[in-house]
This record gives structure tokens, sequence and C-alpha cells, in this order.
């Protein structure tokens, strides 16, 4: 096991510095990648958080508005006497 190390770490190349080089660039860039998705994951989590309060506030002042009473005219619209629920008097 330790010969299987000593060779891995030797490798045939005996200079360090040159299989390290631009190793710190690449590590910076790495992890400015990962904040830029950390930042992205951020403000989409955001948005839909957004998107719900303004939905739910939109669904409860709906709530409140009162609905419009049918109107007489309807007598003379063309599918007045085709809908199953018009002799039940259902809003909709």
């Amino acid at each position: 096991m330790l010969d299987d190390v000593d060779r891995l770490i030797g490798g045939g190349r005996h200079d360090g510095e040159a299989q390290l080089a631009g190793l710190e660039d690449k590590v910076w860039a790495r992890i400015g990648e990962r904040r830029d998705q950390a930042r992205m994951g951020q403000v989409r989590a955001a948005a839909i958080a957004l998107a719900l309060i303004v939905g739910v506030a939109n669904g409860s002042f709906m709530l409140l508005y009162p609905r419009p009473e049918p109107s007489e005219m309807r007598v003379f619209t063309v599918s007045t006497g085709l809908s199953p629920l018009s002799g039940l008097d259902v809003r909709g």
C-alpha cells in the first residue's frame, strides 16, 4: 500500500511547482462560481416567495370583494337554456 502511495506521489515528475502552477487561480475561480450559483439560488427563492405572497394577497382580496349579482339580461344570451345548472340558479 505504501509503495503505491509513494509511486503516485512521485508520479514521474519531480518538479512539484510545475504541477501546482495555476492551481490557486483555478481554486478561486471555482469558489467564485459556487458563490454565484448560491446567489442565484437565493434570488430564485426570493422570487418564488414574493410570487407566493402576491398570490395569497390577491386571493384574499378577491374573497373580500363582493360577487356581482347575476344580470337580468342573461336571458338574451345564446347559451341560456343549454347549461344544466341554469335551472338550479347556480352562480359561477
